[in-house]
């Protein structure tokens, strides 16, 4: 096609096709493609869809092309250009950009034009601004709607790289090869934005506005989001009605990337007016429409440093703990991987037993001990996790998870940790002795609690009341008044050595802490269970009733907290208290926060007994 190899159109040819009669020209190039004869079949093809492409019947175009170009005789360059503009106009730039990929089509004279306006199409701004340069010429030759096409296209990639020299020299090529009433909308916000760049707001704003007030809607779109940012970002317009005229803006049009700009925008107000589940659906909508969008990308980029500030940075903490939660499971694809991932995972468990909403924090870190972590993280998780299923009275999975994950690579301080759970969840199922085995050698006032628990549940009264006298150390010598929990071990204590028949010691804890239990609300149950009457009296039968069915659960765990803060300081009944520092070495195990009491004429007996 020696006409029509220098360049793909004939601007000559493309005027006539456009002002001729339609109906006589169609046929015309239609019954010339019919009666070609093999040999010259394709460029009258090609002929025919120039002519389609000139009347801006795009589609119509590419179905001639598709048809020529399956003919394997002759040359297919020009009809690889033609096609290539076809998809351009059909808005299908990555089509149009594989035509143009065919190493014999890279030296065409217009190919690079088309390159560059697929790559502004595609949103990629650097790459269309590298293919335009050196075009100047070319774009001169091609037809004036052709022209205007690449030229916008080129302003448009000059604005997005704030390349606003280049920007201004384009908008006059644009006033040089005119308008039309259908692109002038389109050329407004184009040059409101290059106004924009130049620092000329009241000259962006009008030219906005115009945009705005156009009757096409793609235009008109974007003139007005271009608008309501220009004002926000100046201060004349307030974020409520920022906010307001984006949610209208972007559920009246859809589509494009001035819907993604709009939802990005949407997302970050919604974001600093803390309506974090707003920026969320919004990065989801965005999602769905636009998943390869750079402006979704964007979107959601944002939204998981939201994610990260809310369930690692703290500041969901400022959310009520239900809120919050929701907003965690509707959202958690938002959950980083690695170790951030699994944090966030164990803090948002945290604030599930905060809620005492416990199975599905036993869900959460049962799924990360079998699944994501290995070795002393897996044992540390584990005995978290065991803690809560004492909470939640599964005493049988508290059991198997400690026994599961058991290591030698342990601290001291974690070691402790997990047998003193491991001997209360084997109290919990009956199996007092072996409980008392597991912890034989562990001091400390947990130790002596849990004792003092396990004897209760065997119902050694003595060994009980001991351990329970141990705890409360020098107690009784202190000016402070007892605690609720306080007053109930001592009650305990005398409780259990008047059901052994222990006058004696019943009498030294009546010396001891008669006078601290005068005049509280447990004053009058001690001087019952204390008073050398015996057990038979219906008072102290029903005082004993009440003080045997108190949880020692809760006291328990209380103990755990005050030696080991790091671990329990979020528990419902302790977690507004204060937590002791983390002792930072491996094999050290945390001093002992309220040193215990002794025994002379008892403390032999109870440890061969504990040794069973």
């Amino acid at each position: 096609m020696p006409g029509f190899r220098a360049l793909t159109f004939d601007p000559q040819l493309w005027g006539f096709d456009r002002q001729a009669p339609f109906v006589e020209r169609q046929s015309e190039l239609i019954r010339l493609a019919a009666a070609a004869p093999e040999t010259k079949r394709k460029p009258a093809r090609y002929n025919l869809a120039r002519f389609y492409l000139a009347r801006d019947m795009a589609a119509e175009a590419k179905a001639v092309l598709d048809v020529a170009i399956a003919d394997q005789r002759g040359d297919d360059i020009t009809g690889s250009l033609l096609r290539a503009v076809a998809e351009v106009m059909l808005d299908r730039p990555e089509r149009a950009l594989k035509e143009l990929s065919g190493p014999q089509i890279g030296n065409q004279p217009d190919a690079p034009i088309w390159r560059a306006v697929s790559f502004s199409r595609q949103g990629k701004w650097e790459e269309a601004r590298k293919a335009f340069k050196g075009t100047e010429l070319a774009i001169a030759g091609l037809p004036i709607e052709l022209q205007r096409i690449a030229i916008q296209e080129a302003l448009r990639s000059a604005i997005e790289v704030r390349d606003f020299s280049s920007a201004a020299r384009l908008i006059n090529e644009l006033e040089m090869v005119g308008s039309t009433p259908a692109v002038e909308p389109t050329i407004q916000v184009l040059t409101g934005r290059l106004y924009e760049g130049l620092g000329r707001t009241d000259d962006a704003l009008a030219n906005y506005r115009a945009a705005g007030a156009a009757k096409d809607r793609r235009a008109a779109s974007q003139g007005r989001l271009r608008e309501i940012e220009l004002m926000f970002a100046q201060g004349t317009m307030a974020k409520k009605d920022a906010i307001g005229a984006l949610e209208t803006l972007t559920a009246v049009w859809r589509g494009d990337e001035t819907e993604t700009e709009g939802l990005k925008l949407l997302a970050h107000l919604y974001t600093e007016e803390s309506r974090y589940r707003d920026a969320f659906h919004v990065m989801r909508t965005a999602l769905l429409a636009h998943p390869n969008a750079e402006e979704t990308r964007k979107i959601q980029d944002e939204a998981a440093k939201t994610f990260d500030a809310l369930f690692l940075g703290g500041r969901g903490d400022a959310l009520p703990p239900i809120e919050a939660l929701a907003l965690f499971y509707d959202y958690r694809e938002l959950t980083p991987i690695g170790r951030r991932g699994d944090e966030m995972i164990r803090k948002l468990a945290e604030r599930l037993v905060a809620v005492d909403l416990l199975d599905q924090a036993a869900e959460l870190l049962q799924h990360q001990v079998e699944h994501r972590l290995t070795g002393a993280a897996r044992a540390q998780v584990a005995t978290r996790l065991a803690t809560i299923y004492l909470m939640n009275r599964k005493p049988d999975h508290a059991l198997a998870s400690l026994q599961r994950t058991r290591s030698s690579e342990l601290s001291n301080e974690l070691r402790d940790q997990r047998l003193l759970l491991e001997a209360r969840a084997l109290s919990d199922v009956g199996r007092n002795d072996v409980a008392l085995e597991v912890i034989a050698n562990l001091n400390g006032r947990e130790a002596l609690r849990l004792r003092a628990d396990i004897e209760w549940a065997a119902k050694h009264w003595r060994v009980a009341a001991e351990q329970i006298e141990l705890m409360l150390g020098e107690r009784w010598k202190d000016f402070r008044p007892l605690s609720d929990s306080e007053r109930t071990d001592v009650l305990r204590a005398a409780i259990g050595y008047t059901l052994s028949d222990e006058g004696i010691s019943l009498a030294r804890m009546r010396e001891k802490y008669a006078a601290k239990m005068v005049g509280t609300p447990d004053g009058h149950a001690f001087d019952v269970v204390s008073a050398p009457i015996g057990s038979g009296s219906a008072e102290f039968q029903s005082v004993a009733r009440r003080i045997a069915n108190t949880d020692t659960l809760d006291a328990f765990l209380r103990d755990l907290n005050e030696r080991y803060g790091a671990e329990y300081s979020k528990l419902p009944q302790a977690r507004n208290g204060a937590a002791p520092p983390v002792n930072a070495a491996r094999n050290e195990t945390r001093a002992d926060p309220a040193p215990t009491g002794s025994i002379r004429p008892r403390a032999a007996t109870f440890r061969d007994q504990a040794k069973r």
